[in-house]
């Protein structure tokens, strides 16, 4: 009895060591709200208006997608890590192809991390994290720097992630931190660019305090492929009954378009009892030719929402957004979006 008792202990104790050096888990969110959006355009003189209807649709504050993610201990603080990630329209079940959102493996240790794969962009995560809206679908940001605006008045979008990107990590020193990436083009022949990508960011979060600046160069592939040159600024402040915050995003498109973009958003976000936050923000982007400095068009936007959670991974959420895009031809164009709604996010 004795020693069976010890051999069961001893095997418990081995199980418990490998569970410790290697866990996979399992993860998502499911986001879907009942909204409406209506467009006006104004073309000239003469004015069109036109709308959805109510509909159901997937991401209201954040797209739907499930993942696995896991790391595994090869001693002496290093460790191996990876994760999987796809996205899916929650409305009908449909999913996306592959892991179209994240696809990584890396090392990670004293040293800081390294991983490889397709992976977000720091340009992007300047603009997630420095929105006190996080990007939502309401939110000012994804107005003002999204492909909706982009489309409207010509401006570059950002690209929120890469394909064949190298990402190395600093260790947190002080609260600052590091982060450095590299996209292969993939795409080359000798002699011709491959239309890499690189970035450098550099973060201090300490206390209520954060700051961030990114800086981001797009080579065009080809031979006379031309570079696309993007910095990013963001700052924020957590008051604790407040937390104001601030992003300045200027891009010079030397890909194509020849255009260049300079924005601002303005946001924050209000804790609203012990389950509750009410966000808001308010941007601006002016597009003007590069060579002659002729404006294109502006894009100004608004956004707010109320934000209560049901439980550490349930939230009820209501949102609504304005954006106006004035685009300067030989016939001005203005276009009005609104988008309001309301949904539930469940956390997995």
């Amino acid at each position: 009895m004795k020693k069976t008792a010890v051999a069961l202990a001893a095997f418990g104790a081995l199980a418990g060591a490998a569970h410790a050096q290697s866990n996979v888990s399992l993860y998502g969110l499911v986001d879907l709200y009942v909204g409406k959006a209506i467009t006006k355009t104004t073309l000239g003189a003469v004015s069109t208006k036109a709308s959805t209807g109510a509909a159901l649709t997937s991401g209201g504050l954040n797209g739907s997608r499930w993942g696995v993610r896991g790391a595994e201990d090869l001693g002496g603080g290093l460790k191996t890590t990876f994760q999987l990630e796809s996205g899916f329209d929650a409305s009908n079940g449909l999913g996306n192809a592959g892991f179209n959102r994240t696809s990584k493996v890396g090392l990670a240790g004293g040293f800081g991390s390294f991983e490889m794969g397709r992976q977000y962009t720091q340009m992007f995560l300047l603009m997630d994290g420095f929105d006190g809206q996080g990007t939502s679908s309401f939110s000012a940001t994804n107005a003002i720097f999204g492909t909706t605006a982009a489309a409207a008045a010509g401006a570059q979008s950002p690209a929120v992630r890469r394909d064949n990107m190298l990402q190395y990590t600093t260790p947190n020193m002080g609260g600052f931190t590091g982060v450095a990436q590299y996209a292969f083009g993939e795409n080359g022949a000798p002699g011709i660019s491959s239309g890499h990508a690189t970035s450098l960011s550099a973060m201090y979060a300490g206390g209520p305090v954060a700051v961030q600046g990114v800086y981001e160069a797009v080579k065009a592939p080809g031979s006379t492929g031309a570079t696309a040159k993007s910095t990013g600024l963001g700052v924020s402040y957590d008051f604790t009954v407040l937390k104001v915050l601030a992003q300045f995003v200027n891009q010079k498109d030397g890909l194509a378009t020849g255009k260049k973009d300079s924005g601002y958003v303005l946001s924050m976000a209000v804790p609203v009892g012990s389950a509750g936050s009410l966000n808001a923000g308010i941007g601006s982007e002016t597009t003007k030719m590069t060579a002659t400095g002729a404006d294109v068009g502006k894009t100004t936007s608004f956004g707010i929402e109320y934000l209560h959670s049901l439980s550490k991974r349930t939230t009820v959420y209501a949102g609504l957004s304005n954006v106006k895009f004035e685009k300067v031809a030989v016939v001005e164009t203005t276009t009005k979006d609104q988008l309001y709604g309301v949904g539930l996010r469940h956390k997995f």
